[in-house]
């Protein structure tokens, strides 16, 4: 059995995610900015593996509240051998648009947030001797787009982190990975959702496939594209 903190884990691919390691028999500590979704994702996970399931209120922003929430998965679990940066946001516009504050919150989430989860989780990560983290990124993180210059600035970021993160964590034993998929349906930045939007389903299951690969082969680079139906 394996245990993961799940970041962002009350909605989207985080709850994707936070529910597939449930259904399989994997142990899951959820995170989230809200008490009131996180209250409802609790519960709605709670068919899948009861005893196997907590989590608590955090805000990846800061570092406090992170290490705060690192202490009670490892005090619940014992052992933490995965770690699923899924907390994001995004804003999208052009710059003349885009607030300072909707700028500096994308960078807090997506990058710092991220820094903040990596690094007051490495001890348990370590200790486990063969751990992962998986950061979930974007397609917005090699390919730019017209009102992505927070997104894309954020995501393109992400991943030169995770890149340069796994190049110094690998020998120590923890993988580094980056799924990056193209446009999911879950409403972020307030994008509709759309029959050929991928599913969070989908993002969960190549998360998975990152994690149950033998340890011999470090999967970095996961890029999962919206495939549109034939036109019939």
């Amino acid at each position: 059995m394996r245990t993961a903190i799940v970041t962002g884990g009350t909605a989207g691919i985080g709850l994707a995610v936070a529910r597939a390691l449930l259904q399989r028999g994997d142990a899951a500590f959820v995170c989230a900015r809200d008490s009131r979704r996180l209250a409802d994702a609790l519960s709605s996970l709670a068919s899948h593996g009861r005893d196997r399931l907590a989590g608590m209120v955090c805000d990846v922003r800061d570092a406090s509240s992170v290490e705060a929430m690192v202490d009670a998965a490892g005090d619940r679990f014992e052992r933490v051998d995965a770690l699923i940066n899924a907390a994001g946001v995004g804003t999208i516009a052009p710059i003349d648009g885009l607030t300072p504050e909707a700028w500096q919150n994308m960078i807090d989430t997506n990058l710092t947030g991220v820094f903040n989860c990596c690094r007051a989780t490495l001890p348990l990560l370590t200790a486990a001797g063969q751990a992962d983290i998986v950061n979930l990124g974007s397609r917005a993180g090699r390919y730019a787009f017209r009102g992505g210059v927070g997104y894309n600035t954020t995501k393109f970021g992400l991943q030169g982190f995770t890149e340069a993160l796994f190049l110094d964590l690998h020998p120590r034993g923890i993988r580094v990975s980056l799924v990056a998929p193209g446009t999911v349906a879950t409403g972020l930045a307030g994008v509709a959702p759309q029959d050929w939007h991928l599913d969070a389903d989908d993002v969960a299951k190549a998360v998975l496939h990152v994690l149950d690969a033998d340890f011999r082969a470090a999967i970095n680079w996961v890029e999962i594209r919206p495939a549109r139906p034939p036109v019939t």
